[in-house]
C-alpha cells in the first residue's frame, strides 16, 4: 500500500499575485492562457489528486463582491479537473490576501479575519462546493485562525460532501492539534525544507510524521504541501524521493498517510522547482514521485470520508 500522488496549482507559481492582493502584482506561468493543456499533462503522468487554490484577491478584490470573469473561470477549471477523473481540493488561502483585508489587519489579525474569512469561506462553498472533492482552506492554517475563524470554516464546510483538512507546519503539528483535531476529516501537515541548510534529514521528517499521527488520532494523515525549496532540479529530486521513502516507511508502520500534494505543479518564474518547469518540460521530480508502475494509481478509487 502507498499514498496518493497529488500536486497543487498554487497562486504564486500559476497566477501570480494579482495586483489587488497585498503581495501583487507578481507574474504568473501563463496557467491563465494554457490550463487545459497543463491540466491534461499532470493527469497524463499520473497525479490522481488537484490541489487549486481559488485566488481571494481576484475573486473578490472588493468585500463581498465576486468578479464575474474570474468566478467564471475558476468554475471553468474545477469542472475541467473533475472531467478527467482527477481529484480536486480547494484552498482558499495560500500566500497572499486582498489588500483591502490587509488594510484592515490582515491574515494575523484576529478581528479582521473572524470578520471577513467566514464570508469568504460560505461564498466559495456555496459557488464551488459542487465541484470540490475536498477542502484545505488554509495550506496552513496561520496562528490567528486557529480559534474561532478555523470553528467558523469548520461549520461552514464540516457538513458537506467533501472532506475537510486542517492543514499545520509538520514541526507545529503536535502543538496545535488539539485546536482543530475534532473540527476535520483528515489533518493535514505542510512540509516545507526552504530556508534550511541543509534541508532536514529523513529521520528528522519521519519522527515528525510519526508525532503528527499520533496527534491526528484517528483521522487519516494528508502531507498539504511539500516544496523542496530549491531552484535546483536534481535536488529537488533527491528532497522528493527522500519525501516518498519516508512516507512509505511511516505506512508500512501502520501510519494511516493517505496522500500528499507536491508543490508547485508548474513552476513560476520565482518558485522552487515543480514537477514540471515554466517551459512544460518534465523535472526529476516527476521520476521521484511519480515512477512508472504507480502512473494512474488510486484513480478508479471512491474518495472515502
Amino acid at each position: 500500500m502507498t499514498f496518493l500522488r497529488g500536486t497543487a496549482l498554487t497562486t504564486a507559481a500559476t497566477l501570480g499575485y494579482a495586483d489587488t492582493a497585498d503581495l501583487g502584482p507578481t507574474a504568473g506561468n501563463g496557467f491563465y492562457k494554457r490550463w487545459p493543456d497543463d491540466l491534461a499533462v499532470l493527469q497524463e503522468v499520473g497525479v490522481t489528486d488537484l490541489r487549486i487554490t481559488l485566488d481571494w484577491a481576484r475573486l473578490q478584490p472588493k468585500p463581498g463582491t465576486f468578479d464575474a470573469d474570474w468566478a467564471e473561470r475558476f468554475e471553468q477549471i474545477l469542472e475541467a479537473t473533475r472531467a478527467i477523473d482527477v481529484r480536486t481540493w480547494v484552498t482558499l488561502h495560500d500566500g497572499s490576501i486582498p489588500r483591502w483585508l490587509d488594510n484592515e489587519g490582515g491574515i494575523d489579525d484576529v478581528e479582521a479575519l473572524s470578520t471577513w474569512w467566514p464570508r469568504w469561506v460560505e461564498s466559495a462553498a456555496d459557488r464551488y462546493g459542487d465541484h470540490t472533492d475536498g477542502w484545505v482552506p488554509f495550506s496552513t492554517i496561520p496562528p490567528a485562525a486557529l480559534g474561532a475563524p478555523w470553528a467558523d470554516t469548520w461549520s461552514i464546510l464540516g457538513g458537506g460532501h467533501a472532506p475537510v483538512v486542517a492543514s499545520l507546519d509538520l514541526d507545529e503539528a503536535p502543538v496545535d492539534a488539539d485546536r482543530v483535531r475534532e473540527r476535520c476529516h483528515r489533518f493535514g501537515v505542510n512540509v516545507s525544507v526552504a530556508p534550511l541548510e541543509p534541508p532536514p534529514s529523513a529521520e528528522h521528517w519521519g519522527r515528525a510524521l510519526r508525532d503528527a499521527a499520533s496527534s491526528a488520532g484517528d483521522r487519516p494523515l494528508v502531507v498539504a504541501g511539500f516544496d523542496a525549496g530549491t531552484t535546483d532540479p536534481d535536488l529537488a529530486g533527491q528532497l522528493v524521493e527522500q519525501l516518498v521513502d519516508v512516507l512509505d516507511d511511516a505506512i508500512g508502520d501502520g501510519v494511516a498517510v493517505e496522500r500528499c500534494f507536491v508543490e508547485p505543479a508548474i513552476a513560476g518564474p520565482d518558485s522552487s522547482v515543480g514537477l514540471f518547469d515554466a517551459d512544460r518540460m518534465s523535472t526529476p521530480i516527476v521520476g521521484a514521485y511519480l515512477p512508472a508502475d504507480a502512473l494512474g494509481s488510486g484513480r478508479s478509487q471512491v474518495l472515502p470520508r
